[in-house]
């Protein structure tokens, strides 16, 4: 017999991965967050705790639009290459290249800042094509490294990513801008990236078996589930079979409404905290972070209810956190709707935490689409899920086209017509995926289908989890 292998992360080695994941998915969309706050900080700051103030670079309205819009295109026009990459060369060389290179990029925004704004343009469109990765990678790795009862929590995990960052960068940039200047801002980010990246293509695997960390018995465990199919085989996508499948463009449909609100909230909150509430460069950044990081810790409890809850089917399950997440934030944001933080104390307050609770409760979506993208897909869930990240970049370049001419003043006023207007499709989004998502995988998915269509191996037996 063999020696078993044993690990130093004895059977969570899979935990460790998830964590240095999420922690360089978050780092992409920090870099693209960076400038959010950093126009804040543009003439604004004090250097060192002083009145003093530099010469700052100030963007015009019209260059903001252009400037967020601009990481939008590139991450479209970077999605099917990058899913065709990811499919042909996995993650660890894909993502590990992107991630290097959006934490390069950030390093030399300052001096292509002051070298001119279509300089600074060309680097953003770099920073949206490593962007383009993230959700790809999501599929790939839970598809890889997750063990079949724990899906929802590893799905909800990495997903997380996109409330970390802004959690993160925030703060930590508000507290940047007020001691060293918003040059420093990208400069930090640049080089925690870049830190972070190369422990990820030192350590990271692109499946358990190949990983010296992984124990045996964690292998069997995670494997329990997974097709057995050539990888060959599995590398003909049935791109046909999936895009004429109503369950996935309700998925799709869904991310495209949830990201609407998402990116409002992301983007423009620092502008709106402080332009409509009068928050300090410093203050903004923390208050900023308070709804991403409500959000966050709501994505990690769904994702584990999910998992947990038996008395409901999969197909109720994903409807449930669904309508939670999308009506729920839908509500909270016709209360801040309604709410005029100008006029007494107690609606500054209100106004706070109706926004807290509208980017919070969203967090449910893990338990809603998120989840529904990996069980519908399975073995192909890295093109599923990764074109969920279309609903991210179409909305990150539509939300600026929308928002900046509805708020040219930046009034309460203003913003109440944008909260209604998107809350109301991502409301109307929710009941299309209500209707025609589905709880169980396709037919395209499974092993008979795979094997017919493609004629490359014999039948072999999907390791079915076994009953206890």
């Amino acid at each position: 017999m063999g020696e078993i292998q044993v690990s130093p992360f004895g059977t969570r080695a899979r935990f460790a991965m998830l964590m240095l994941v999420l922690l360089c998915l978050t780092s992409v969309w920090s870099n693209i967050l960076t400038f959010n706050f950093a126009i804040i900080c543009m003439g604004n700051h004090q250097q060192n705790g002083t009145n003093e103030t530099t010469q700052d670079p100030v963007f015009t309205k019209t260059e903001q639009k252009y400037a967020i819009s601009i990481v939008a295109v590139a991450a479209i026009l970077a999605n099917f290459p990058v899913l065709s990459l990811v499919n042909h060369y996995q993650i660890r060389t894909i993502f590990g290249v992107a991630g290097l290179l959006s934490a390069i990029v950030t390093l030399a925004i300052p001096p292509a800042i002051r070298a001119g704004f279509y300089y600074f343009l060309a680097l953003r469109f770099v920073h949206g094509v490593a962007f383009a990765v993230n959700l790809p990678v999501i599929g790939a790795f839970c598809s890889k490294w997750a063990y079949y009862k724990q899906n929802g929590l590893f799905v909800a995990g990495l997903v997380a990513y996109l409330q970390v960052a802004p959690a993160f960068t925030n703060p930590v940039s508000g507290g940047i801008c007020h001691v060293f200047g918003w040059s420093a801002i990208f400069y930090f980010h640049g080089a925690v990236g870049l830190v972070l990246f190369l422990v990820y293509g030192f350590f990271y695997r692109n499946s358990p078996g190949k990983h010296p960390f992984v124990s045996d018995v964690e292998k069997n465990k995670i494997q329990i589930g997974k097709s057995t199919t050539d990888k060959k085989a599995l590398k003909q996508v049935p791109y046909g079979k999936i895009v004429r499948t109503p369950a996935i463009w309700a998925v799709w449909i869904a991310s495209f409404g949830n990201f609407t609100v998402i990116n409002m909230i992301f983007l423009y909150s620092p502008i709106y905290l402080s332009t409509v509430l009068g928050y300090s460069v410093t203050n903004t950044g923390f208050t900023a972070a308070l709804a991403p990081l409500a959000q966050a810790i709501m994505k990690v409890v769904v994702g584990q209810l999910s998992d947990k809850i038996k008395f409901l089917s999969e197909v109720n399950k994903l409807r449930m956190f669904n309508t939670i997440a999308f009506f729920g934030c839908f509500f909270f944001l016709c209360l801040l709707a309604f709410t005029d933080p100008l006029t007494q104390v107690v609606h500054f307050k209100l106004s706070l935490i109706f926004f807290g609770c509208a980017g919070g409760i969203v967090g449910a979506n893990t338990g809603g689409f998120f989840r529904a993208a990996p069980i519908l897909s399975r073995q192909y869930s890295h093109f599923v899920t990764g074109n969920i990240s279309l609903g991210i970049s179409i909305t990150m370049f539509l939300v600026p086209f929308f928002v900046t001419p509805m708020t040219p003043n930046n009034t309460a006023e203003e913003w109440r017509v944008v909260f209604l207007c998107l809350g109301g499709v991502m409301a109307i989004c929710n009941v299309i995926f209500c209707i025609f998502v589905r709880g169980e995988p396709c037919e395209w998915t499974k092993e008979d289908f795979v094997i017919t269509r493609t004629s490359v191996v014999q039948p072999t037996q999907i390791n079915e989890p076994r009953k206890f």
